[in-house]
């Protein structure tokens, strides 16, 4: 029995001590207080807090007051103040226990200070973008109410998306903190009418960190001899001070570093420099920058490079058009004693046959003050791009470095060549790049360089491949055939008892072939010993691998002749006169015009002298082959004295199954040689120019298997010129119309077609000759119910500008720059182009004929009329007066004036033409620019371009065209919205007049490159 006891008594013992205490109580001056409870006190009066519970207690408070306040179990305050506000909460130091706690939230109210109903913490914390942040904006008096937070500029508001909820015990809690909350911000509250503001409060906030700090050092190489200083800097980037940058190497612990911080634009950059004075083997390897921040880890390497003494590396390298060829790199240590020797050559190759060789001689390094020498020779071809480049790398780096060329070839701005020069750390790159080279440019390029510790040259020996010449010349009793070329020719001798059977005699009576050499120009010399026989035919054959020569010598023998007779005399003296008649007359033929191409390439310019490219320079691509039995020719769209253009379908032109409708341009069965050399060299600079929306672009070439065929785009409305006559009655009854009638709807492109008696223009141009071919279901051209405007007409100008630009950017000059050179696409798109070759320019009154060449003279400037001089400001010029052919209709300019004395007159005293009928103010003063006697003082196309551009109403308008359906409008709106555009284009120059004008009237100095 007592044993049970026992156990209940142990048992009850248990349970009471595991029975967890209560809550802890608060009393205020000796009252307990509730749980959760508000107490109002007055300023000024004293009040004690006491924390009392089953176990070790304290109390802890959100007033500003007590933050810092030992927090015991009792606290006692004498003189409360509004700072005093706050939540007073007691809790057990257990930590099993804190859920267990009481609060009273505690007024202290100061009637006499309404500045004192908030109370604000005096700084506010860092706060960054996502962060929640609890303004604490504490209440003192619990009668206010209406309680907000307001930003300190009342005219804005709360920014947008600004999520706020305000506890008059706790204050505004804002969540999601955005970068633009940041400001000034005060709380508010209303009692009895009256409202009552915080002390404003900065809220910064600071953006969330989404990458790691940005690291950069100016190179990952470095190189230093033994004893000198190396220092290198780490450039951080950070957006907040919170990053940290150190250098580290892996042996060495203590790195001598120095730091500086500036912060600028919101944005912390830090340059830590690390320093080594006096650099080891021992400092030799990778030296990390590290900047850590809370986004990541950036990391960025240097290494460092320790030599006992100075190195040179040298790797020459031969550039081929667009092939580049790498020959062997030599690297060379300076030692005391040492030696270099490279070996190396090698040949580059293009369809079969030898495009350039190159091989390198020894190279010698001696001592530490050493003197290299190194010898190449490089073989290329008449007309090659060459680029001969040496990269060096050295420590110390190259200081000095030069070409010299053979003292034969002269720069003096012709661009026979050109140097370039760059360094980056201890690597060098010195090219020379030869264009176009010719035999006369061969011989030896050196290039010199040095330091402070070696200097040295590279001499390369440039031969150019060149086909053999031969010339035989007698002397007493042998015949000596001497020739040149390279590869050095081979030459033999030919016995011919005709012209068609000769026989080698270079294996007898021959003495050996002598080789001589004078300015690099290697000769070859084969002696044939003669006799006294018949009369013999030799012939002297050399070859090399570029070709053959044959040169024929007749050796007559030495009898006497015979004596003429009358019947001999009489024959000779009909044959002389005969011969005298065919020179006459060849004569004659040779003064008839020629065609030829107007367009030419500019290759070196000295002022006005100008040097331009041959054509037949120019390589010929393959890739513009196209099949000619793909190609099937149609009816004929022009036609002249020397060729004509017609209409094709180029099936498989780009892609396999496509089908593309084509211009070809042919000449003619009796075309001499001069017109086909013509036409290729006019599609070799097509091809060489490259694409433009604004000239006629090459699209193919049939060359080979039968008449040289040239495939370009097609055009379907013709040229301009009657493109713009055959469009004048409809332009000038569309302007009359809206005259006439005040409001009032039409469909404008089919008004009746009336033609003013006063336009200038016949309905019988000479120009119908070159006009579109229409395929079934189309109308003509010339009664197409397109309707054109001025705006067209500005849009016509911007286009040519574009194409005239973009063909002095491929240094080209134009030479015929007119409204009948420019041809209309289906989409009316201006496109530039030479049809001299489909005219009958013989027959067009535009050209007048000076010497032996048909001359365009009232489209050419000063300067090519009285000097010959053509330029890209002579195409200007002539721009002008296409611009004047534009807005008259086209007219044919300086009408009923005939090319005269009275004509070159008026041209040298500077008079133009009168303003056209349809060019608005600022146009026509545009075209007194262009007809500047000054050359230099004319505009460049591409300010041209940029003026009419702000002409222009929109860039959409330059996009979506007009012809593409017909429009209704208010005629009466139509006119309103020209008289608008009227207006704004007058104020628009004249705003610009001020900006524009001295541009406009600055020398032209464009360059050519």
């Amino acid at each position: 029995m007592r044993l049970h006891s026992l156990l209940l008594s142990l048992v009850l013992c248990c349970c009471y001590a595991a029975e967890p205490p209560g809550p802890p109580t608060l009393s205020l001056n000796s009252e307990f207080q509730p749980n959760q409870t508000e107490v109002v006190q007055m300023a000024g009066s004293s009040f004690q807090i006491s924390c009392h519970g089953n176990g070790t207690v304290h109390w802890s408070s959100s007033a500003f007051l007590m933050r810092f306040h030992d927090k015991q179990d009792s606290l006692k305050v004498k003189k409360a103040e509004p700072r005093h506000t706050g939540t007073y909460r007691c809790r057990y130091t257990n930590q099993s226990l804190e859920h267990l706690n009481t609060w009273i939230h505690l007024y202290i109210t100061d009637p006499a200070n309404p500045s004192s109903v908030f109370v604000t913490p005096r700084r506010v914390p860092s706060l960054k973008e996502g962060d929640t942040f609890l303004f604490m904006c504490l209440l003192t008096d619990p009668s206010v109410t209406n309680i907000t937070l307001q930003p300190q500029d009342r005219s804005r508001g709360l920014p947008p998306g600004m999520n706020v909820t305000f506890d008059p015990q706790n204050g505004a809690l804002i969540r999601y903190l955005r970068r633009s909350y940041e400001g000034w911000y005060t709380c508010s509250g209303w009692r009895d009418g009256q409202e009552f503001r915080s002390n404003p409060v900065n809220l910064l906030v600071l953006p969330k960190l989404r990458h790691p700090p940005v690291l950069y050092v100016s190179h990952f190489e470095f190189v230093r001899l033994e004893g000198e200083l190396f220092e290198v800097t780490c450039q951080a980037s950070n957006p907040s001070h919170f990053v940290n940058v150190s250098w580290t190497h892996p042996h060495i612990q203590d790195l001598n570093v120095t730091m500086t911080r500036l912060y600028d634009n919101k944005h912390l950059s830090i340059n830590i420099t690390l320093t080594i004075l006096s650099v080891s083997q021992r400092h030799t390897g990778l030296y990390t920058c590290t900047a850590v921040n809370e986004a990541g880890v950036s990391v960025v390497r240097t290494h460092l490079r320790v030599l006992d003494r100075p190195y040179l590396r040298i790797c020459p390298y031969l550039q081929t058009g667009d092939i580049l060829q790498d020959t062997n790199c030599s690297c060379m240590p300076l030692e005391e004693r040492g030696e270099l020797a490279s070996n190396s050559s090698s040949s580059l190759g293009k369809r079969g046959h030898l495009i350039a060789s190159i091989s390198t001689n020894r190279t010698q390094v001696r001592g530490i003050s050493a003197n290299i020498g190194g010898y190449s020779q490089v073989e290329v071809y008449e007309g090659e791009d060459i680029t001969l480049t040496f990269v060096m790398e050295a420590y110390p780096p190259i200081r000095r470095q030069h070409w010299r060329t053979p003292t034969h070839i002269n720069n003096n701005d012709t661009a026979v060549f050109q140097e370039s020069y760059s360094t980056n750390g201890c690597r060098s790159k010195a090219s020379l790049l030869l264009r176009r080279v010719r035999h006369e440019d061969g011989g030896q390029y050196s290039f010199y360089f040095s330091n402070g510790f070696f200097n040295g040259s590279q001499d390369v020996d440039l031969r150019i491949y060149r086909s053999p010449t031969a010339a035989v010349s007698q002397q007493n009793d042998s015949l000596t055939c001497s020739s040149s070329g390279h590869p050095p020719p081979t030459v033999y001798w030919l016995t011919c008892t005709s012209m068609d059977r000769c026989e080698n005699t270079s294996t007898h009576q021959v003495s050996h072939s002598t080789v001589t050499s004078q300015e690099g120009v290697e000769e070859v010399k084969m002696h044939l010993p003669l006799s006294a026989a018949d009369d013999v035919i030799f012939m002297c054959v050399a070859y090399n691998l570029l070709g053959e020569i044959r040169e024929v010598f007749v050796h007559r023998s030495a009898r006497v002749p015979t004596i003429f007779t009358p019947a001999l005399i009489g024959a000779l003296s009909a044959a002389a006169i005969l011969l005298l008649l065919l020179l006459v007359v060849f004569y004659r033929c040779r003064q008839k015009p020629k065609f030829e191409i107007r367009w030419k390439i500019i290759e070196s310019a000295d002022g006005n002298n100008y040097t331009f490219v041959d054509p037949a320079q120019l390589l010929y691509n393959q890739k513009w082959e196209f099949p000619r039995e793909k190609l099937r020719l149609g009816a004929v769209l022009g036609s002249g004295a020397f060729g004509k253009v017609v209409e094709a379908t180029a099936y498989g032109l780009g892609t396999e199954d496509k089908v593309t409708r084509v211009a070809v341009k042919m000449l003619k069965p009796r075309a001499h040689s001069e017109e086909r050399d013509a036409l290729m060299s006019e599609m070799k600079i097509l091809s060489h120019l490259g694409y433009h929306d604004n000239i006629v672009n090459l699209l193919g070439a049939c060359t080979q298997g039968g008449p040289m065929l040239m495939i370009t785009e097609y055009c379907s409305h013709g040229d301009l010129l009657n493109f713009l006559r055959a469009h004048a009655q409809d332009f000038m009854v569309s302007m009359t119309s809206v005259e006439e009638d005040e409001t009032c709807y039409r469909n404008i492109a089919l008004q009746p077609p009336r033609l003013r008696s006063d336009s200038g223009i016949s309905c019988w141009s000479d120009y119908q000759e070159v006009k579109p071919v229409l395929s079934p279901g189309h109308t003509d051209p010339g009664q197409h119910i397109d309707t054109l405007s001025v705006f067209d007409l500005m849009r016509f100008s911007y286009q040519v500008t574009q194409g005239l630009d973009f063909l002095s950017s491929r240094n080209c000059i134009h030479r015929d720059v007119a409204a009948r050179n420019v041809l209309l696409t289906d989409h009316h798109v201006a496109k530039i182009c030479d049809f001299g070759l489909a005219r009958d320019i013989r027959n067009d009154d535009s050209y007048i004929v000076q010497g032996n060449a048909l001359l365009p003279v009232k489209w050419m400037a000063p300067e090519s009329i009285f000097e010959c001089v053509y330029t890209v400001q002579s195409d200007v010029w002539s721009y002008g007066v296409l611009l004047w052919e534009i807005f008259s209709l086209g007219k044919s300019p300086y009408p009923n004036v005939v090319v005269d004395t009275n004509f070159y007159k008026m041209i040298k005293d500077g008079r133009h033409m009168e303003q056209p009928e349809f060019a608005p103010d600022e146009m026509y003063h545009l075209m007194t620019l262009c007809w500047s006697l000054e050359s230099t003082n004319r505009p460049t196309f591409k300010m041209i371009g940029q003026l009419i551009n702000r002409l222009l109403p929109s860039t959409n308008d330059m996009v979506q065209h007009p012809y593409d359906q017909v429009m209704y409008k208010n005629i009466d709106e139509c006119r309103e919205e020209e008289e608008v555009r009227g207006a704004t284009l007058k104020r628009r120059e004249e705003r610009d007049h001020h900006d524009d004008g001295e541009e406009m009237k600055l020398k032209n100095i464009y360059q050519l490159s």
